[in-house]
């Protein structure tokens, strides 16, 4: 592989990849070329990593054959639109969304290209990677990201349609967990006699991670733990049984809903992608 490589999009998610990819020496600074749209941003990353190259998007097509796409799903039209002419047959795109579909790329640009969704796990080396690509890419530039992606995550090959749902499970959680851990503990904290919102928060927070680790390093299902810690009769067992009978509602109803944000995003994507090529 060319050790040349672009990033367009220094906001949350391609600063993240980035930082990553360059602490653990995944990368040449000398090699990385980043564009952005706000200059500042470049600037401030370069003082970190001051020999990597500050360039436009076009500069970033023009130096590297394989190029990160880290911006809005909105901006991807007029970005991809911007680079074409500069792409060839050997360039590699890998683009950060799972919102605009390989149909409408295809109406830009028909080359070699990974859709991914990294999440917030991945700043502490953890979380799901998904990632869709598509037929033109080849065996050795699937290894060069999946191997890539894989030091900051684990990565889950799927397939386009998907996507939306599974981003949904993975990139989402990391705010879910929280709304539901933080009306748990809001409701804890009512009956509190002398701990206060912090405390109960922090043994929440060490306890979730506790279980994670259950789950994952000792191989048990939701089900087999709901089992062992909730005796029938017992004190878990009558708020388990609220639950069972409250949540299912509202997880249909945010599905629903979330899922159906998705194709609006993508619909949307698509008829930019329409009123730029006309």
């Amino acid at each position: 592989m060319n050790a040349k490589f672009g990033l367009i999009g220094l906001g949350n998610m391609g600063t993240m990849i980035l930082d990553q990819l360059l602490n653990l020496n995944l990368l040449n600074e000398k090699e990385v070329y980043v564009a952005n749209r706000s200059k500042e941003k470049l600037e401030n990353f370069k003082k970190e990593y001051n020999s990597i190259n500050l360039c436009d998007n076009i500069e970033v097509a023009k130096n590297c054959r394989n190029i990160m796409l880290c911006v809005e799903p909105s901006n991807v039209p007029s970005v991809l639109l911007e680079i074409m002419p500069f792409l060839n047959e050997n360039s590699y795109l890998m683009i950060s969304t799972a919102t605009v579909a390989y149909n409408d790329l295809y109406k830009i640009y028909k080359g070699k290209i990974t859709k991914f969704m990294p999440t917030l796990n991945s700043t502490v080396r953890g979380g799901v990677t998904l990632v869709c690509h598509n037929e033109l890419v080849l065996d050795e530039e699937k290894k060069f990201f999946e191997d890539l992606m894989s030091n900051m995550s684990e990565v889950q090959v799927i397939k386009e349609e998907d996507m939306n749902l599974c981003h949904n499970l993975t990139g989402s959680l990391p705010a879910i967990i929280s709304e539901l851990m933080l009306e748990f503990v809001r409701a804890a904290s009512k009956h509190s006699i002398n701990m206060t919102m912090e405390e109960i928060e922090h043994m929440v927070m060490v306890s979730l991670a506790g279980a994670s680790k259950l789950f994952i390093e000792k191989d048990m299902k939701f089900e087999d733990t709901i089992k062992r810690v909730s005796t029938k009769g017992g004190i878990t067992f009558e708020g388990i049984k609220l639950y069972e009978k409250k949540m299912p509602e509202i997880f249909n109803e945010a599905f629903d809903i979330t899922i159906k944000k998705y194709d609006d995003i993508t619909a949307n994507v698509s008829k930019i992608i329409d009123d730029l090529v006309k």
